[in-house]
């Protein structure tokens, strides 16, 4: 299973990937994403559950973004989450740094929306996005998401809502 626009490309994670993960990780990547800086053990085991995730046609999804065959980041797809609404799915992305401004990231959300769309597995997807960040915020306006609202959870802080329809 690969979707791709031309010039990047997403296929399911591979435990294989761990290593360039990892290469690829920044402060960037650990602050908005991860929580924490990964080991090869630690990223091993989760690139194994999300292949587990993908046999099983589980709730979540996490794709390797490629150019040229070359990992440039990850995205992920949940459904099922407590926070979403019925027919919603949470998605989130990294782009690790070497690979950054070059619009990698806005095309990844709209290949993962399509993704969504052809498998009918949500009919909304949510970016949740820490108003701080900036360049997150522009991915979801250059993805046509409309902002939703906020929240402000225990263990997450300050969350903007961006929402599109399938």
């Amino acid at each position: 299973m690969q979707l791709s626009d031309g010039v990047i490309t997403l296929r399911p994670i591979a435990v294989s990937d761990a290593e360039a993960h990892l290469a690829g990780e920044d402060r960037e990547l650990v602050r908005w994403l991860n929580g924490g800086r990964g080991s090869l053990e630690s990223v091993t085991a989760y690139f194994e559950e999300c292949a587990a995730n993908w046999a099983a046609q589980g709730p979540q999804r996490t794709f390797a973004i490629t150019r040229n065959d070359t990992l440039v980041g990850t995205l992920d797809i949940q459904i099922g989450r407590p926070f979403l609404a019925a027919g919603q799915a949470d998605l989130t992305y990294g782009i690790y740094p070497m690979w950054r401004g070059h619009g990698f990231a806005t095309k990844a959300v709209v290949l993962g929306c399509r993704y969504l769309a052809r498998t009918g597995l949500a009919e909304e997807v949510v970016l949740r996005i820490d108003p701080v960040n900036a360049d997150a915020v522009g991915v979801a306006r250059r993805a046509r998401f409309h902002y939703l609202r906020s929240s402000d959870e225990p263990g997450e802080g300050p969350l903007d809502w961006y929402i599109q329809a399938l």
